[in-house]
């Protein structure tokens, strides 16, 4: 009997295991996802062309992943659907989507449609884009002492 009760609980240990590292690698997967638009920002920010966009809709990630941020809040991954205007000629407009991490006290400003978000976007591939952090916030800076 004793041997039984060390096998269910070999098993039942075998497979919390496996559990945790199932949500380990898609935790760090998803992190991975969105904190690459902070990467391709400041790439961008050297090289990157301004553009102009709108936002269309706000969808927070598909496994609500929340992390610390820069500033010591917490910040949520979000997925921006947005409308890019361009003001060549004739004028044009395009959808993009944006996956990023946003403060949790800026998340309801972004989850009204046409606020308005300025981007960079690559000079070579206009399908890379980045919020320009300059001018779009996307995290609420420390008061310093």
């Amino acid at each position: 009997m004793e041997i039984i009760l060390w096998i269910v609980f070999a098993v039942l240990m075998g497979s919390m295991l496996v559990v945790a590292a199932s949500v380990v690698i898609v935790a760090t997967r998803e992190n991975r996802i969105y904190s690459a638009e902070e990467k391709t920002w400041k790439r961008l920010a050297r090289t990157g062309v301004p553009a102009e966009a709108v936002v269309e809709s706000l969808k927070r990630s598909e496994n609500e992943l929340s992390r610390g941020g820069s500033q010591g809040q917490t910040v949520y991954a979000v997925e921006l659907a947005l409308r890019i205007v361009d003001a060549g000629t004739p004028p044009a407009e395009r959808p993009a989507i944006v996956r990023t991490l946003i403060d949790e006290s800026l998340v309801p400003q972004f989850a009204v449609p046409g606020k308005p978000v300025h981007l960079l976007r690559d000079p070579h591939d206009a399908s890379v884009l980045a919020i320009d952090r300059s001018r779009t916030p996307l995290e609420i800076p420390r008061a310093s002492a």
